[in-house]
């Protein structure tokens, strides 16, 4: 997310680089990326830039909300040809309705208001019946951010040498600091997170510190995790926490577009306009051999799939703030009430997640805590074993 910018030559090297990692990626997870697709996608929750508001001494924007780049997926041979009028009827659209958008067919109110709209089920029904699969990547702000503190403060090595798992330790951490968002919010302004001046790295850890709950509280893992921050209170280097913008923690969200026109090279990209990242898009990809030319940005009014895009999307950002802001205990009460519209509408979304994975596990993909991915598989269930009661 942070880091020094390359000069041209640089770059190239380092794209060819990137590639190859990506390569060795997708064959560790299982992802298929040289059958060809083609990809459509809209994105929701998109704050353009992540980080603190000095005044306010808080977010820019709601944490909770996960960024979410998303859409419909086809196989490459299986073309399909359909037009804004087959979806008048079934949808009720009125005649000066002449685009699908999610905030003005379907957006009313949260994740459970969305669900219960009758239109939402004939659309999900017909992507059900289509060639097509959803995909989304979602990327949970503050797990995004707090990640450069972990990498920070320990390294791979170190978590395998007391047989930790890497992963989980970085749900661990975020769940530490996560659960006192002010106080978190407050320290990093006072810092100028993420850019923390070397003579301040030892109160900012010990301030850090101080938001964590008694040592006597503590599992061994968190109890490690204090453990590392509290020695990286005593160097005077965070080695990705310097030399960044002051309040700033995500620039943008570029990067999420150019992972799958890299990782899918063999496919094709299109997504809606986005005038903050595309020319970035475009000046990165055109410094990678044989990847120019297998994306492109189109307004969504010309492009019904782009437009069916936009409501998986939206659709998807308020069900990832629905899981983040809500405790376990609220989700059972919450599904206890659940219409029968709900109901199938959720087990709809359900459906459709577990074919795209069954399809390709690189559909789905989180940027996010273990913790927010177990939630949202724990929902679907709850709700499939009220459907079943019911």
């Amino acid at each position: 997310m942070y880091g020094r910018v390359y000069s041209m030559d640089e770059e190239k090297g380092m794209n060819t680089l990137v590639s190859m990692q990506q390569q060795e990626f997708c064959n560790l997870w299982g992802i298929n990326n040289q059958k060809k697709y083609v990809f459509y996608y809209d994105e929701s929750n998109n704050c353009r830039k992540f980080g603190v508001n000095d005044s306010k001494k808080q977010f820019n924007t709601d944490y909770a909300a996960d960024f979410v780049l998303a859409g419909l997926v086809r196989k490459d041979t299986d073309a399909i040809n359909i037009s804004l009028e087959e979806f008048r009827k079934p949808l009720k659209l009125q005649k000066n309705v002449d685009e699908i958008k999610f905030k003005n067919l379907y957006a009313k109110g949260d994740f459970l208001q969305c669900v219960k709209e009758r239109r939402l089920f004939e659309t999900l029904s017909w992507i059900d019946k289509s060639p097509f699969y959803i995909h989304y990547t979602n990327v949970n702000n503050l797990f995004y951010t707090l990640v450069e503190i972990f990498d920070s403060i320990v390294t791979p090595d170190e978590i395998n040498e007391f047989r930790y798992d890497y992963f989980e330790m970085k749900n661990i951490f975020y769940c530490m600091l996560n659960g006192k968002p002010d106080e978190l919010q407050r320290l990093m302004a006072k810092y100028k997170y993420p850019n923390i001046h070397q003579e301040d790295v030892e109160v900012f850890c010990n301030d850090l510190l101080l938001l964590l709950r008694s040592r006597k509280e503590m599992t061994e893992e968190e109890k490690f995790l204090a453990g590392m921050l509290a020695r990286a209170s005593k160097s005077d280097k965070l080695v990705f926490l310097h030399d960044n913008d002051n309040y700033i923690m995500q620039e943008n969200y570029a990067e999420f577009y150019i992972d799958p026109i890299r990782k899918y090279q063999n496919s094709t990209h299109i997504f809606d306009e986005e005038p903050a990242v595309q020319d970035i898009v475009k000046n990165q990809m055109a410094l990678e051999e044989n990847m120019a030319d297998n994306f492109k940005f189109v307004k969504s009014e010309t492009d019904i799939f782009v437009q069916l895009s936009d409501v998986i999307a939206g659709l998807l950002g308020k069900l990832f703030k629905y899981i983040n802001s809500k405790s376990r205990n609220q989700l059972r009460r919450d599904i206890r009430s659940l219409s029968e519209i709900q109901v199938d509408n959720i087990l709809l979304i359900h459906k459709l997640r577990m074919e795209a994975d069954l399809e390709n596990p690189g559909f789905l993909c989180s940027v996010a805590p273990l913790d927010e991915v177990r939630i949202l598989n724990s929902f679907f269930e709850m709700v499939k074993n009220r459907a079943v009661v019911k």
